[in-house]
């Protein structure tokens, strides 16, 4: 877990998790939250397992998580067990390469990573509004 540390942060500041285990994306996700002082990056997993101790690591209030990671098990289920532990569906955002008709049903926000830069702030920010 290498969390990116946001100077911009404030202690008011949403603690995010990222599950993903393409380093592009990790980077990009990064270089997104870096100057928005509303979000702080406090973990990083690449794994059904790594997301896991993550999680119970670094209780974070927002989940990014991406569906097809490392490990036996998928992002989805790393997502059923935040909602087990107490995260609120609305508090865990999917991302994907994978179109969304072939991602089994789940209960969260899905945004595709090709519209990562143009849609995962404002998601965001109407999760850090509710």
């Amino acid at each position: 877990m290498k969390p990116s540390m946001n100077q911009n942060h404030t202690e008011n500041s949403i603690r995010v998790l990222l599950v993903e285990d393409e380093p592009l994306w990790q980077e990009g996700v990064r270089a997104l939250l870096s100057d928005e002082p509303h979000f702080e990056l406090v973990g990083l997993a690449t794994s059904y397992e790594s997301a896991i101790d993550a999680f119970q690591q670094v209780n974070p209030q927002l989940v990014l998580l991406d569906w097809k990671i490392q490990g036996v098990k998928d992002g989805l289920e790393a997502g059923q067990f935040f909602l087990n532990h107490g995260l609120a569906p609305e508090n865990i955002i999917l991302i994907s390469s994978s179109p969304a008709s072939t991602i089994p049903a789940h209960p969260f926000l899905h945004i595709p990573k090709n519209r990562l830069a143009d849609d995962l702030l404002p998601a965001l920010l109407t999760v850090a509004v509710h």
